[in-house]
């Protein structure tokens, strides 16, 4: 028998019903009620409580309704593994897939001589600009200075070079970083993560710090997945207890027995007028009382 899906009818041709059976097979799994399963067939308000029963009775109608409740529970489960899949790859998910925070070259790592190198000849001449025409305001002095024809320490230089790359290790023999170089964080192209990564990522928020990544939580997931896998049964977050059941628990844990005097056996009993005998009665009291005696004592 084809294993498929409830919603794929294909696996009722093998029972051979009516166009009517297979309507109401088909409503009863989605409610097993075969009254409201008959009339979704098409039978009359009138006829549908007596046509439901007959249905039910069916050998053929039965066994499909047997056969369709197995592939729903097949298809529940089938998405249960994928949920678990899921929690699974997220809480496993490497986030330097997304983020990376990495330490690169600094401008004198490579430079000449360690001077400040540039990336480009035009970024050198961009900076040169800039700087000309915040010093000078005649247009004659800007144009002189770019031109080289100025000597002023305040103007950057090119005596470093060019070829900065900040993807570059940093060098050991730097004297203006130690070695240490700089740090520069690198987001991943979004369009194309996979697996895993694409799971974790849950967009980009612009802050006023800058671009923060948003990731699903890992931690919920891993929990997620533990209580799917029964790791946690029969375990209670002290959070879920009752308050009046943790004190009943604190009471009973701060317990402490306290003694019972047992009664004492007639054999042991303290002799009736004897000074000890504090059940004996004061004489003083009433003069004509009795003293007392076991029920042993007593002849019948």
């Amino acid at each position: 028998m084809s294993r498929t899906t409830p919603g794929d009818t294909a696996w009722l041709d093998a029972f051979e019903l009516t166009p009517r059976q297979r309507d109401f097979v088909l409503a009863y799994l989605q409610d097993p009620n075969a009254k409201q399963a008959a009339l979704a067939a098409g039978y009359a308000e009138r006829s549908a409580q007596m046509q439901g029963s007959r249905l039910i009775s069916n050998d053929k109608v039965g066994d499909a309704i047997t056969e369709g409740r197995k592939l729903i529970e097949q298809a529940a489960m089938m998405d249960a593994d994928r949920i678990a899949r899921r929690w699974a790859d997220i809480a496993t998910a490497d986030t330097t897939d997304l983020v990376q925070n990495i330490i690169g070259a600094c401008r004198y790592c490579y430079g000449t001589n360690h001077d400040h190198q540039w990336k480009t000849p035009r970024e050198y001449r961009e900076a040169l600009e800039d700087a000309a025409r915040s010093l000078f305001e005649d247009d004659d002095l800007i144009a002189a200075a770019i031109s080289g024809q100025i000597e002023d320490g305040r103007l950057p230089n090119d005596a470093g070079g060019y070829g900065y790359r900040i993807t570059d290790d940093p060098n050991p023999a730097c004297p203006e970083c130690a070695g240490l170089g700089i740090e520069y964080v690198r987001i991943a192209d979004t369009r194309k993560l996979t697996g895993p990564a694409l799971l974790l990522y849950d967009g980009v928020e612009e802050t006023k710090q800058g671009r923060k990544v948003k990731l699903q939580d890992r931690a919920k997931a891993l929990d997620s997945l533990a209580k799917h896998l029964g790791m946690f049964a029969g375990k209670v977050d002290p959070e879920e207890i009752n308050p009046l059941e943790r004190l009943a628990q604190a009471l009973v844990a701060n317990a402490t027995a306290v003694p019972v005097r047992a009664d004492p056996t007639p054999d042991r009993r303290t002799p009736a007028g004897h000074p000890l005998d504090q059940s004996a009665p004061d004489p003083s009291e009433d003069e004509n009382q009795s003293t007392y005696q076991d029920d042993e004592d007593v002849d019948p």
